[in-house]
């Protein structure tokens, strides 16, 4: 009767302790991982948008190379919407970097903080141009 007592509680601490790991997280694990952003690159007109998605972090926060070429919906989040509001005469690169900063938690301690980077290029066409259209096109 004590064998199964123990044989119990052994099988109910494993399920308690891998509850609290998937529910709580692991940093270290997430912290080992480069970031990712999808889609990478994208081609946009003026007031045309595109959804970037940000993977393999814990808090994200995006900044723009230039905030005369577009917005971003927000700030901070998984998931942001950028949005042309630029027209050039000829194609210009927009660079979004998204940054997740985890603890470092092989020192034990949270004061060293461990940056990730990655970043998405937003090529603005002019409304006019079939770039577009021709590179899509098999």
């Amino acid at each position: 009767m004590k064998s199964i007592k123990t044989s119990i509680l052994t099988i109910l601490g494993g399920v308690f302790f891998t509850a609290f790991v998937f529910l709580c997280g692991c940093e270290t694990d997430s912290a080992a991982q480069r970031i990712e952003v999808r889609p990478d690159t994208a081609m946009l007109r003026y007031r045309e948008s595109v959804t970037l998605t940000a993977y393999n972090g814990y808090i994200y926060d995006w900044t723009i190379q230039d905030d005369s070429m577009g917005v971003l919906s927000s700030r901070r989040g998984m998931m942001v919407t950028y949005t042309s509001i630029s027209d050039p005469t000829s194609p210009q690169i927009q660079v979004i970097t998204v940054t997740s900063t985890f603890s470092d938690s092989d020192s034990g301690s949270s004061s060293n903080p461990v940056s990730h980077t990655a970043q998405a290029y937003i090529t603005h066409i002019p409304a006019t141009s079939d770039l577009v259209t021709a590179s899509s096109t098999p």
